[in-house]
């Protein structure tokens, strides 16, 4: 295959929905709620692989309150789920979001192949993995930027995002992905079993999440 045609079907991978923003702007001060947590990972973290169904049904800490000040600089160690663990999982990639507030990556995981022209319905689920910024994951940096550069090369056409860009897949793309799991409290679960989260439609159900991200690669789909 040519090289042009490889640039091409790379191109093909995304649509993209621009917020109301204006010019790209820099990374100018980092995140709050739990951002110690957010941008380093466990020590002596173990790994696990789940499937993605599994992680979605991950329970709710009802021993967290939103935004919960035990936990804001601390990794959630006395719950019946800890965030000691690196969870490797495999789904479909939705989209790609560059966060205003923090300068995240923000993707979506799901167990259906949705895409700018087969949306998600209000059934879908899906898991929120975050790519922090090397400039404040500064123990990370190697490992986060290699991962955001790899969005950037393989989903984005090789196109800076801009601050506040949304992209969404226009074909279907899976992907294998591994970060530290984490329980985002700065949210809470209503009372439909709902949580707010979510963008461009597909909603995700749970706020368990992984965050920081240090991996993530495309994968060979599952077989029908």
């Amino acid at each position: 295959m040519s090289l042009r045609r490889v640039s091409l079907c790379i191109c093909s991978y995304l649509t993209v929905c621009f917020a109301a923003f204006g010019a790209s702007l820099s990374c100018i001060q980092p995140g709050t709620e739990r951002w110690p947590v957010k941008t380093s990972l466990p020590s002596g973290a173990a790994t696990k692989t789940m499937a993605l169904a599994d992680a979605l049904n991950l329970p709710r800490l009802t021993g967290v309150a939103r935004d919960d000040p035990r936990y804001q600089s601390a990794r959630i160690m006395d719950q019946p789920v800890k965030e000691d663990t690196l969870v490797t999982i495999s789904g479909w990639l939705y989209l790609v979001g560059f966060e205003s507030d923090d300068c995240d990556f923000h993707i979506q995981i799901s167990r259906q192949p949705r895409t700018s022209a087969d949306k998600p319905t209000k059934d879908d689920n899906c898991m929120i993995v975050e790519v922090p910024s090397g400039q404040y994951a500064t123990s990370i940096a190697d490992k986060v930027e290699g991962v955001r550069q790899w969005v950037i090369d393989n989903l984005l056409g090789k196109i800076e995002p801009k601050i506040g860009s949304v992209h969404v897949m226009s074909h279907p793309v899976f992907v294998t992905v591994t970060g530290a799991l984490f329980y985002d409290d700065g949210h809470s679960y209503l009372p439909d079993g709902s949580t707010g989260r979510g963008k461009e439609g597909m909603e995700s159900k749970t706020l368990w999440e992984l965050h920081p991200v240090t991996s993530l690669a495309f994968a060979t789909p599952p077989s029908h």
